[in-house]
């Protein structure tokens, strides 16, 4: 079954690393945003979803009002699996008792909440409005209004972070006892303020080395403290993946409604341009074309290797495009098994633990 992205573009302030479709100080347009995203909804209604995922942008800076809108809409629009995981991006400085209260209402079952870091300094170098102590009372809301699965996401290799302040940030996620935790290493995007600052030479990226180090002290301390690393950045207590997400790793098929959300389905991938305008006037694409062969073989190997545990199957590979997967990419395969980079398991083919914390100059091989 497909999967549901819904794009909510609205944040109270830029983050200075963030190169998504986002924007502060444009909180006139939320009602005609969300009256757009109602009639872009109508346009699939009745198809079925098993995940859905509100993301940003900040889906809880939008005012009550607005908020109620986007969740009445999926509700009226879609049919919904018994079973389905709905998630909701939130950031800690915008969550309230009533916007929980709201989102329990309709159903939301999951919530990803943005920590980023349990250092202030960190949190104001960042552009984040809110502070450590707002993310544990935001996590003791949610946990209050009876959200049992929670997921956090903490940034490293920060300019200026240290394994001290990474170990403390770590030790207060620890602390809050999530479902679920994504690490995503800092990884400075043109366009960006970051990008300007670099250029200026007054931040620098963490080196290799670095970033290794604090993604493997990453790796060892949730490891130690029950959570499995499914994923080279997410990890997970008792099962509860992200589920919206694996459906993305394992190409499986979503529709993104909103301005700048993507689709997956029959082979076709279409993108919705990210400026206000062109998405009120008629959804524009900034992009639509049906993959290659070609294209849907590199996708799976790339986007299946990034699963840690379960990694590739070759038996899936022959049943999906009918190739043998070592007559499209046998070289590349066995070049890393040399390496001891990439282990077979049977069908399987998956990433060696070592090339996890490289892992993005071996994926590339197979474009």
């Amino acid at each position: 079954m497909r999967g549901l992205y819904i794009h909510i573009p609205f944040c109270r302030s830029k983050c200075l690393y963030c190169d998504f479709a986002s924007f502060a100080g444009r909180d006139e347009l939320m009602h005609t945003y969300t009256a757009a995203l109602r009639r872009e909804a109508a346009l699939y209604a009745g198809m079925e979803f098993d995940t859905v995922y509100i993301g940003g942008g900040t889906p809880t800076a939008l005012d009550t009002g607005c908020l109620d809108e986007v969740l009445y809409m999926a509700r009226a629009n879609f049919v919904f699996d018994e079973n389905c995981e709905f998630t909701v991006e939130a950031n800690p400085g915008t969550v309230t008792k009533e916007s929980a209260v709201l989102l329990k209402k309709y159903g939301v079952n999951r919530i990803s909440l943005g920590a980023q870091s349990f250092v202030d300094s960190e949190l104001s170098f960042l552009g984040r409005i809110h502070t450590a102590e707002e993310t544990d009372r935001t996590f003791e809301l949610l946990r209050n209004e009876g959200f049992d699965n929670i997921s956090l996401d903490l940034m490293f290799a920060l300019p200026g972070q240290t394994m001290d302040t990474l170990s403390k940030s770590l030790s207060r996620v620890l602390k809050l006892n999530p479902e679920h935790i994504s690490c995503y290493g800092l990884k400075i995007e043109e366009g960006t303020p970051f990008a300007a600052m670099e250029s200026r030479g007054e931040i620098f990226e963490k080196n290799e080395d670095e970033f290794a180090d604090m993604y493997e002290y990453i790796v060892s301390a949730l490891g130690a403290s029950g959570y499995d690393r499914y994923e080279i950045s997410n990890f997970a207590r008792n099962g509860r993946i992200s589920r919206h997400n694996t459906k993305y790793w394992r190409c499986g098929e979503y529709l993104g409604l909103g301005l700048g959300a993507s689709s997956y389905i029959n082979g076709r991938r279409f993108t919705k341009c990210s400026g206000f305008s062109g998405y009120f006037n008629d959804f524009s694409l900034s992009e639509d074309y049906k993959l290659t062969l070609e294209d849907k073989m590199s996708e799976f190997v790339i986007l299946g290797l990034r699963l840690t545990k379960e990694g590739i199957s070759a038996e899936d590979f022959m049943l999906r495009f009918g190739r043998d997967i070592y007559d499209v990419y046998g070289e590349q395969i066995r070049k890393f098994e040399n390496m001891k980079m990439l282990e077979t398991n049977g069908d399987i083919i998956r990433l060696a633990d070592r090339a996890t914390y490289v892992s993005n100059s071996i994926l590339c091989e197979f474009v």
